[in-house]
């Protein structure tokens, strides 16, 4: 995925440092699926302030609740994607995170967003994944399930 404008963007160094942490810290959680990063031509990471606030997010998970990476993917993988987005029906049928209670929504190709030409970085499930995670309770149940 190429990184939009420059400015407003820190490279991959940049961003560890002013997260204080590793830069292989950034790369263990973009495998965990817990963050996109964005890349230019030449794969180099970049991350938006937005990235900076989930990372900041999950540091935050891990520091002061105690989780481990295998928690938040769980917790990650409970938001109803299908109700958050909403999907239709239709959709859900072929869609992986809808029937398999292991994936995170944008960690699985749901062909109905490639059809869309959607970006998993730009869906709405991954932007509000942290901004809803601290809330978790009160987010599922304002969600008709």
């Amino acid at each position: 995925m190429s990184k939009p404008a420059v400015a407003g963007y820190a490279y991959v160094k940049l961003a560890a440092n002013k997260l204080e942490i590793a830069v292989p810290t950034l790369r263990m959680y973009e495998k965990a699926g817990l963050i996109i990063p964005y890349r230019n031509d030449t794969g180099r990471r970049y991350y938006s302030f937005s990235d900076l606030k989930r990372i900041r997010f999950i540091r935050k998970l891990i520091k002061k609740e105690s989780l481990n990476l295998a928690s938040i993917r769980r917790l990650m993988v409970l938001l109803p994607c299908w109700k958050l987005k909403p999907c239709l029906p239709a959709n859900m049928v072929n869609c992986p995170a809808y029937n398999d209670c292991k994936t995170i929504c944008w960690m699985s190709p749901n062909p109905a967003c490639a059809a869309a030409q959607r970006s998993c970085r730009e869906c709405s499930v991954y932007l509000q994944s942290c901004d809803t995670s601290d809330d978790l309770k009160r987010t599922l149940e304002n969600i008709d399930l």
